[in-house]
């Protein structure tokens, strides 16, 4: 018996030995003997442990992958009775590498989820911060805990993440609410719902209900999607909260084999747009690993407009996943109609590479096509995109690109273009991509045809246009042609879109063979050279010069902003004589001398069309006339030009003085002043005022002269010397001395009348005097004439009145009363003499003329 003892004794003080020192190395011995259940390349490492009020205290726990720490524990407090323990920190690191060497192939043996949850003991569990990276935005604390009425519980409590979960007695897993804010800080996704666990874990739970609601910041709308099943059979719906409406309802059903989803509807509708459709869908060995599953499915969408129903129809052939190594063909055909327009689809396509990266392919007879009214003025005839060949990755598109459109817009006309190029890797502002490009157009609006021509390349964020050829046959815009204008490339033309190195920049070459200014003035062969620079072609300003074999350079600048190209252009001070063909031939006008300055600025826009405005200065300008000579001309014009519509002195009148004009008559000191819109209207007239000038030893006004004209326009003469008249209408039977006053009313559009009730009255005596031989020749002829003429062969006429008309087919009549005396006779016999004459002064004028006309031209021309 005390043999029995001994040994008893000494074994228990050997355990408590054994214990101490386990206890006094536990830090040493528990890394290797976790060693045996942990992957090769994870160890355990922890600090010393101790007690502290009846708890265990471990400072730090940590699990490392190779040098990484993968999980840390901080301030472990562990105790028995209860089980409870409570972790100040709880790190994880997701991306240190772990070479684990559990073959993925190999069975994973179900766990039955019962008997898991019957074996955990009652316990509780709290870390005060639980720390995942690299979701540190989700950090929070975690309270985990089983006792006799609670078979198991979990919460988090985080900033962008909350969770509440229980187990129940029945084996109920029930969601009381989470919460994700996601990492855009604007989406939150919030789920609610219970499901009845399975029994084991390779089976789907039998029942259960799961909510979740949301809301898409992007178009502000608020859902809740619903999915719920009962036994193998389900329903998956998708609300919208905001119009209770429902976006998506899938029935599903589950068997042994395959998932399917049939007779699934879906509708959609934003920015006025209502689309639905119906979705079909069957998973094969949906059970087994993703290679092996086959899908296969159908989506179609329905969609109304103007023009009728439409459907586009996404098939789907059964296809199995590989997740290194996609080969999958599917289709997409229909139509898409929406208010006016329709786009036909024709995709027969491939999708293969890494699932995750795919590339889709598109087959022969690939095909985009659109067409209908985008607007109430323009009508797209045809837009084609032929896609056979072309890749799309998520690199880009590569393989050939091409385009067709055909558009038509009811001021400007019809336009076709053609473009054809090859992508690599092509996104906007990435990869490569090389074309040409032409096309043609007519431009009723122009009264023109155009064609176009060229090549570029889009290389990255630079975009370039190597070369252009464009032009008209001619363009007649309101009173502007131009005959055979083109327009060239002289160098690149470059866009960098990098907005920190934002670029446009390239020079253009516009020439035309004449530019007409209404229907008899124009310039002959111009050339326009310009610059361009700028950020963007909607950010630019242009510097160029306009010149023509005499004229130039006339300096232009401008701007686009992307609306209106507005600018500026100034002729510089050069002879008059440059500019000879801007006066129409037929009015026989020759430009001698003189100096010309000019400067205009204008805006162009597709609502307001061309406008313009400026001024135009002539100094000291002589030049020969058809019928005359005219020299010391200054002139001012300033203008406006707005559909069509010529406005002529807007802020100050249209100027003109001349020093000498040699006509029939010489006229001086020539004044004259014009205000108004051409062609004139009733609302907009054009008025000349302030005409004057010098003529015959006298003057001649001219009050106001309207057009359209209401009222006569007074011609007043004043102080008219008829000597001079009539030694300049070369009078040889008579002579006539003494100055005149009158009045002549002028018409410009009456439909009878030039002068209506025009008069002429002596200023003083007048004198009339006969040729000697003329009365000497009457008294031979007519002894009782001659007599009588006698009386007038030397006549002092105190009281002269002649009333004038003229017709607009130039017949003028006159009608003169003389009342006077011979101062010559004996007896001073008093004279009345009642006179009326009829000539068609167009032909007196012209027979006037000839002598002059002749000696005119042989000055000119010899």
């Amino acid at each position: 018996m005390k043999r029995a003892l001994k040994i008893l004794l000494w074994a228990f003080i050997g355990s408590i030995t054994l214990l101490v020192l386990l206890w006094i190395n536990i830090a040493r011995w528990t890394p290797i003997v976790a060693a045996y259940f942990l992957p090769p390349s994870v160890s355990l490492s922890l600090t010393e442990p101790r007690l502290n009020n009846k708890q265990l205290f471990i400072e730090q726990v940590t699990l490392n992958s190779g040098n990484c720490h993968w999980v840390e524990l901080n301030n472990v407090r562990l105790s028995l009775f209860p089980l409870h323990a409570k972790i100040n920190n709880l790190n994880v690191s997701l991306n240190c590498p772990n070479e684990s060497n559990i073959d993925n192939n190999e069975a994973v043996t179900p766990i039955n989820i019962i008997e898991l949850i019957d074996s955990i003991p009652l316990f509780s569990l709290v870390i005060d911060n639980v720390n995942i990276q690299p979701w540190s935005n989700y950090q929070g604390s975690l309270w985990l805990y089983k006792n006799e009425k609670l078979p198991l519980k979990v919460q988090y409590r985080g900033e962008n993440l909350t969770l509440t979960s229980s187990i129940t007695e029945n084996y109920q897993l029930i969601i009381n609410d989470f919460a994700i804010l996601l990492p855009d800080q604007k989406q939150k996704i919030e789920l609610a719902g219970d499901l009845q666990l399975p029994l084991m874990t390779d089976q789907m739970p039998e029942n259960g209900v799961l909510e979740t609601q949301f809301r898409l910041t992007g178009i502000e709308k608020f859902f809740q999607a619903k999915l719920q099943w009962q036994h193998n059979e389900g329903i998956l719906t998708l609300v919208d909260v905001d119009n209770a409406k429902e976006l998506l309802h899938l029935p599903w059903s589950l068997s042994a084999e395959s998932l399917n989803i049939t007779q699934g509807i879906w509708q959609w509708q934003d920015a006025g747009i209502p689309i639905q459709g119906g979705i079909t869908l069957q998973i094969d060995n949906w059970n087994n690993s993703l290679s092996n599953m086959v899908i296969s499915g159908r989506l179609n969408m329905l969609t109304q407009a103007k023009k009728g129903k439409a459907n586009l129809v996404l098939t789907l052939p059964p296809s199995q996943f590989n997740l290194l190594n996609t080969d999958i063909t599917f289709s997409l055909n229909g139509q898409v109609k929406y208010d006016d327009m329709v786009l036909d689809i024709n995709l027969p396509a491939r999708l293969t590479g890494q699932l995750i990266s795919p590339a889709v392919t598109f087959l022969p007879s690939s095909l985009l096509r659109a067409y209908g009214r985008v607007s109430p003025t323009l009508v797209l005839q045809e837009a084609r995109l032929p896609l056979a060949g072309t890749s799309l990755g998520a690199e880009g598109i590569s393989g050939r690109l091409q385009a067709i459109l055909k558009i038509k817009e009811q001021y400007w006309g019809a336009f076709a273009i053609h473009l054809d190029g090859n992508a690599n890797k092509f996104t906007p502002d990435n990869g490569k991509w090389f074309w040409n490009y032409w096309g043609n157009a007519k431009l009723p609006s122009l009264d023109a045809q155009w064609d176009i021509k060229g090549r570029g390349s889009w290389q990255g964020t630079l975009l370039t246009l190597n070369s252009l050829t464009t032009g008209f046959d001619q363009i007649k815009y309101g009173l502007l042609a131009m005959s055979s204008p083109r327009l060239i490339l002289t160098k690149p033309l470059q866009w960098q879109r990098d907005e920190n190195k934002a670029n446009f920049n390239g020079s253009l070459q516009l020439t035309s063979n004449k530019m007409q200014f209404g229907e008899y003035s124009y310039l002959p062969k111009i050339t326009v050279s310009a610059d361009i620079k700028g950020k963007s072609p909607a950010n630019f300003q242009l510097k160029g010069d306009l010149s023509t074999k005499e004229v130039g350079p006339i300096i232009i600048f401008g701007r686009w902003d992307g609306e209106r190209l507005r600018g500026e252009a100034r002729w510089p001070e050069q002879s008059v004589t440059a500019f000879q063909t801007l006066i129409p031939e037929d009015l026989g006008i020759e430009l001698r001398r003189g100096k010309l300055f000019s400067q205009a600025a204008f805006s162009m826009t597709p609502n307001d069309g061309f406008i313009a405005g400026g001024h135009w200065r002539v100094e000291n300008t002589s030049m020969w006339l058809k019928d005359g000579e005219l020299n010391g001309l200054d002139f001012v014009l300033p203008w406006r030009l707005k559909n069509s519509t010529w406005t002529l002195g807007e802020k100050s009148s249209v100027k003109l003085r001349i020093k000498q004009l040699t006509n029939l008559f010489e006229l001086s000191d020539i004044t004259a002043d014009l205000m108004g819109t051409y062609p004139p209207s009733e609302i907009k007239p054009l008025e000349l005022s302030n005409v004057g000038f010098k003529m015959l030893g006298g003057e001649v006004n001219l009050d106001l002269l309207r057009w359209p004209q209401h009222d006569a326009a007074i011609i007043k003469l004043h102080q008219i010397e008829l000597s001079q008249l009539f030694t300049i209408l070369k009078v040889s039977q008579f002579a006539v001395s003494g100055k005149v006053n009158g009045e002549l009313p002028f018409y410009l559009n009456n439909p009878e009348w030039i002068v209506k009730g025009g008069w002429m009255e002596n200023n003083g005596s007048l004198t009339l005097r006969l040729d000697t031989q003329f009365v000497e020749s009457i008294k031979k002829d007519n002894i009782s004439a001659g007599s009588a003429i006698s009386w007038l062969q030397y006549l002092e006429i105190q009281r002269s009145r002649t009333d004038v008309n003229v017709t607009n087919l130039g017949l003028l009549t006159m009608k003169t009363i003389l009342e006077g005396f011979n101062s010559q006779e004996k007896k001073k016999r008093e004279v009345h003499l009642n006179y009326q004459q009829e000539e068609n002064i167009f032909q007196l004028w012209r027979s006037l003329r000839f002598g002059s006309s002749l000696e005119e031209w042989l000055e000119k021309n010899l």
